[in-house]
């Protein structure tokens, strides 16, 4: 456990520090292919992903050149922090020339973009209650003006908050995931969705097991409990991105 407790600080402390040398000096074969793929760009990005102050800079490539330590232009780079764009993607350079794997310290190979965040007082659980409460609450105004009297128009209400809840859930998916995984986690969510309310739905359609008063009101039941569960899942999800993309308050 103490083992365990060391390396989370160490892995804390690394990602508290704007540079922590991850992949300063590399070994020849590391260098070696880091400048390969320099030499092919016109431009690559400086940029600390794991950082509490992330900001992007542009290095427009005019020399480069290695021995223990890789230089643009003069200066030797820290790979770990370094981006260069393939395709619609922004690709980690330490993880493509192999100084480090995908995941090592929170960096991952690839982003969507290079987000600009900023230190927060707030904590990455705090920030996502926070972003949660905020969809949920735009996600009711978007039907505060239906007419809500009767219990099919309550449903109806009701499915539509949990729609919305859903699509804010799959954005978080794509945002924190790769395709293949996304498809998976997906599939997952939706048969989720559907057992949620089948096994409240069969709760509460026994009367034996009413909540409260038995009636019609028990209709509603299943789509106020899927929504609770539903906001749990969006906030753990907004919780993974913004530490995977920057937060890493404690």
């Amino acid at each position: 456990m103490k083992k365990v407790a060391l390396i989370f600080v160490i892995t804390l402390f690394l990602c508290e520090n704007t540079k922590a040398d991850v992949c300063v000096e590399v070994n020849e074969e590391v260098a070696s292919k880091a400048v390969n793929i320099i030499e092919k760009q016109k431009e690559i990005y400086d940029y600390c992903s794991i950082c509490n102050d992330a900001k992007s800079r542009t290095i427009f490539i005019r020399s480069v050149t290695k021995d223990k330590k890789v230089y643009v232009n003069g200066i030797a780079i820290d790979l770990a922090h370094t981006y260069f764009k393939q395709d619609s993607k922004y690709v980690n350079l330490g993880i493509a020339s192999g100084c480090i794997e995908d995941g090592v310290y929170g960096i991952s190979a690839k982003l969507d973009d290079l987000a600009e965040f900023h230190h927060t007082n707030k904590t990455n659980k705090e920030q996502a209650q926070e972003q949660a409460k905020a969809i949920f609450d735009e996600c009711t105004h978007k039907v505060e003006n239906d007419k809500s009297q009767t219990t099919e128009d309550m449903i109806e209400r009701n499915i539509k908050i949990n729609n919305c809840l859903a699509a804010a859930i799959k954005k978080e998916i794509q945002k924190g995931f790769n395709p293949e995984q996304q498809s998976q986690i997906l599939q997952n969510f939706e048969q989720i969705r559907k057992g949620t309310w089948n096994f409240y739905n069969n709760i509460y359609s026994a009367n034996k097991y009413c909540y409260g008063q038995c009636g019609s009101i028990t209709s509603l039941l299943p789509y106020s409990d899927e929504g609770y569960v539903l906001m749990q899942m969006l906030e753990h999800l907004l919780y993974l991105n913004i530490a995977k993309n920057g937060g890493f308050n404690f």
